[in-house]
């Protein structure tokens, strides 16, 4: 569990700034009770490349907690003043599915009381927070891993509530360390589109089209040219957190002379020009109400665009829906809606609906002539089999109710006759009672010994005809009689 400390430092406790720009590299790839990480020591490879361009870098290989906990305390004092914040974090992680933590060398198996040994990826976050823009958290693990840890948890990171303002790249454990040094510590390097071009890094939270943590021609925090922060970097920041075309062009207004005058300029002409931009504020303008985004939902999930559910919110799971249907139909794939395009969606579920209706017609069409084929080959012919037979096959066919009926009244024809047969025999009250002792003493359970043939008395008599190879009708004839007073009096 955290430290009294470290929740005080993750929390915004006002403490003085050690550095103007901070990276902590963690990597595990033993583990005590856990199998091995390979390559979970590769993120600390990137360290002197961070060093060099700035930052204050701290790293530990195989940490145990107390060594993570010392190293998460000392980094969330030094972000409290921090221009720019890197985490990478690399070996196994665990996740409840909404929260998620990166386990020590020397953690423990869960219980269902807590976890020990573990950082708080959402604390880590939090920490990160105070740079927006320029905040950079790094998850390296297994990307098949998702088996079970303990009662509650599996192995994996969880969704993300990812602060306004901090990016999240995550890939396999040998990537951590190549995002660093080919894009991250690289002047001008536009780390987003460098991910976009990797096929084995994700990225979320703040995920603008341009990131660029070192800028071109800039120098480095650690060696300003007047002293301090670098001239604007606060400005900067804050046009890149608001990330509008009016925070850029306020900058550029500004700072006409700052090293990131260029970028602000590249971005503001990106963002009027931006396809996907204007495919946002287009969708933007359509006012959709959360019913009609449900229903938008609901005919891509028809269409098999899986949206990741129906809830009227168009998150990333509907946005990768929206993007899909758009490259199987030609559109450009913004991942944001047009009014045409609603409209063809509509219309094309609306033909799958009606698709699906006229098979789902077929099929019953073709149950109810199978049904019915089966009835004139047994129950049609009027026979207690064939009854039988139909009712086996079909217990709720069309012809069910028929056939228990005529089996019914059949039964009850047959219980008359035997009810008759019975009355025959002039059975005195002693005799009943002889009958129903000599049941009970062969163990067909007739009931109270007292002369009255009630259900359960016929429910003996029905298992012993059963038994005996006589027809089971549950009423007494003269075979069944005979053989009964002799068991009686055999004995």
């Amino acid at each position: 569990m955290r430290k009294l400390t470290l929740i005080a430092a993750l929390t915004g406790l006002a403490l003085p700034a050690m550095a103007d720009d901070a990276a902590l590299l963690m990597g595990v790839s033993r583990y005590d009770e856990f199998r091995r990480v390979s390559n979970g020591q590769d993120v600390l490879n990137s360290a002197d490349a961070l060093r060099d361009a700035g930052y204050a870098v701290s790293t530990l290989a195989n940490g145990a907690g107390s060594d993570m906990d010392r190293l998460l305390e000392r980094f969330a004092v030094d972000a409290t003043d921090a221009d720019r914040l890197v985490i990478g974090l690399a070996g196994r992680f665990v996740t409840d599915g909404t929260r998620s933590w990166f386990l020590a060398r020397d953690a423990d198996r869960p219980s269902p009381f807590g976890l020990d040994d573990a950082v708080s990826i959402e604390m880590v976050m939090h920490v990160l927070s105070q740079a927006p823009g320029q905040a950079v958290l790094i998850l390296g693990f297994d990307q098949d891993a998702d088996g079970e840890i303990g009662a509650y948890l599996r192995q994996g990171v969880g969704r993300l509530d990812v602060p306004q303002g901090v990016t999240v790249l995550y890939g396999e454990p040998d990537m951590t360390d190549g995002v660093v040094l080919d894009a991250l510590t690289v002047p001008g390097e536009n780390v987003m589109e460098f991910v976009r071009d990797s096929r084995r890094l994700n990225a979320t939270g703040y995920t603008p089209q341009t990131l660029i943590m070192q800028p071109q021609g800039a120098e480095t925090p650690s060696t300003p040219s007047s002293g301090g922060t670098i001239p604007s970097l606060r400005a900067w920041n804050d046009a890149q957190e608001a990330n509008t075309a009016d925070s850029y062009r306020d900058f550029i207004f500004d700072n006409p002379r700052s090293p990131y005058a260029a970028e602000a300029r590249r971005r503001l002409d990106q963002i009027e020009r931006d396809p996907i931009r204007l495919a946002e504020i287009e969708e933007d303008g359509l006012n959709l109400t959360r019913n009609e985004r449900r229903a938008i939902q609901r005919n891509l999930t028809l269409l098999d665009f899986n949206t990741r559910g129906v809830d009227g919110i168009f998150g990333p799971g509907s946005r990768a829906a929206i993007r899909n249907w758009q490259q199987s139909n030609g559109f450009t794939q913004t991942s944001f809606l047009t009014t045409e395009q609603i409209n063809r969606l509509d219309a094309q579920a609306g033909r799958r609906a009606a698709e699906a209706e006229a098979e789902e017609e077929r099929a019953r069409e073709e149950a109810i002539a199978l049904d019915r084929d089966y009835w004139e080959e047994t129950g049609a012919r009027g026979t207690n089999a064939g009854y039988r037979a139909y009712l086996d096959r079909y217990p709720e066919g069309i012809f069910a109710g028929e056939a228990r009926s005529k089996l019914a009244a059949v039964e009850e024809t047959n219980n008359d006759e035997a009810r008759a047969r019975e009355q025959a025999l002039n059975i005195n009250p002693v005799l009943r009672r002889l009958i129903e002792n000599r049941l009970s003493q062969l163990g067909f359970n007739p009931g109270p010994v007292d002369g009255r043939f009630d259900d359960s008395t016929r429910r003996a008599i029905s298992r012993y005809q059963a038994q005996g190879n006589l027809t089971a009708t549950g009423f007494l004839d003269q075979p069944t009689l005979a053989r009964l007073l002799a068991d009686t009096f055999g004995r």
